[in-house]
């Protein structure tokens, strides 16, 4: 078996993830290590990127990505290439359509039964969620996007009344979409999200949800793909499954994948990858970037002395400066706020992520 350098392991990381190059300009799928030129060829980098907020994610796919801009990613989301909904840890991401039915036919199910306390504790009862699954298959007919207010308003005619200022309708939506009935729908004004149902909005790319199997089959594949070297542990923080999902999944494509060490434990990573000298290492990342978040811990990329200027608290990841796969800092809005003084050498190339994130 073959040992790594921590530099090796964080370099091959950067490649899997398509942060190579500098944005805009190269990148890598993962494999060929070619520039990822249309949007879902950037979320498929990263399997899936965070979508809480349009912003971000917006800003994941320039990092992934070269010759897009912001309006292609909206283009993207608004014709269904890529879709977002509730999938890994519960929370919002943006994944290709072509990923979507087997992701969520893994992770849907794990979602309700990880939220299930919740939803009684808000009142949210079975009887309840069913009326409401009901309703809102009506409300959402005929290629209707309505916003969570909207859907609140007509649910209420439907004898489903739940409070719009409590988190009874985001826990709702969300029992919704786990459920495969509905997903995030186009951005309305200032990026207000609408919901519709998740049949009509893919249209064409409508199919029969995949056996468990398949869909355990493709997470673990995409999973070590975009994040590779990693651990069976590092797969199940990212998605979210129990230990046992995790290497049922890991055994079913196991023989694609293969076993390096590092620090004395065992990594898995797609055949065929050697470790190259790192390029382009000044890069700039989103907030939630799916880099950060891939692997149970950061150490190998995060100076824990620095962990707060990054995490504050509160699940929020801060914008970052990644220098040959180290977290160094963070940004805001046109201004770089490394951890520590930058060498004048690495001047140029961080004002020039700065100019190619204005210009996305």
């Amino acid at each position: 078996m073959r040992s790594l350098s921590a530099d090796e392991v964080r370099w091959l990381r950067v490649r899997a993830q398509g942060l190579a190059g500098s944005a805009g300009e190269t990148g890598s799928t993962g494999s060929a290590g070619s520039a990822a030129r249309t949007v879902p060829d950037a979320v498929r980098t990263a399997a899936a990127v965070q979508a809480q907020a349009a912003g971000p994610a917006r800003l994941q796919i320039w990092s992934r990505s070269r010759g897009l801009r912001a309006a292609d990613v909206d283009a993207a989301v608004a014709e269904a290439a890529v879709v977002r909904t509730w999938l890994m840890r519960g929370t919002i991401h943006l994944v290709a359509v072509d990923d979507l039915r087997a992701f969520l036919a893994v992770l849907g199910p794990v979602n309700l039964r990880a939220d299930r306390r919740r939803r009684e504790q808000l009142g949210l009862t079975e009887a309840l969620c069913a009326r409401a699954m009901d309703a809102l298959a009506e409300i959402l007919a005929g290629g209707r996007a309505l916003t969570r207010a909207e859907i609140v308003a007509e649910l209420a005619g439907h004898d489903v009344v739940i409070d719009l200022k409590s988190q009874q309708p985001p826990h709702l939506l969300a029992f919704a979409a786990n459920s495969g009935l509905i997903c995030r729908g186009p951005d309305g004004a200032r990026d207000e999200p609408t919901y519709v149902l998740l049949d009509g909005w893919l249209g064409s790319a409508t199919a029969a949800p995949p056996d468990r199997e398949s869909g355990l089959t493709r997470l673990a594949a995409r999973y070590f793909a975009a994040y590779g070297p990693a651990t069976v542990t590092d797969f199940a923080a990212w998605s979210g499954l129990s230990g046992a999902d995790s290497n049922a999944a890991v055994d079913l494509v196991r023989d694609s994948l293969a076993e390096v060490a590092y620090d004395g434990r065992r990594l898995l990573m797609p055949h065929g990858i050697e470790p190259a000298p790192p390029q382009c290492p000044h890069r700039l990342l989103a907030r939630f970037d799916p880099y950060l978040l891939g692997h149970r811990s950061r150490e190998l990329i995060l100076d824990p002395a620095f962990a707060k200027r990054v995490n504050a608290g509160g699940g929020m990841i801060a914008q970052t400066m990644l220098d040959a796969g180290r977290v160094v800092g963070t940004w805001k809005a046109g201004r770089l706020e490394p951890f520590q003084d930058l060498p004048a050498a690495g001047a140029e190339a961080w004002q020039a992520e700065l100019a190619a994130a204005a210009a996305f």
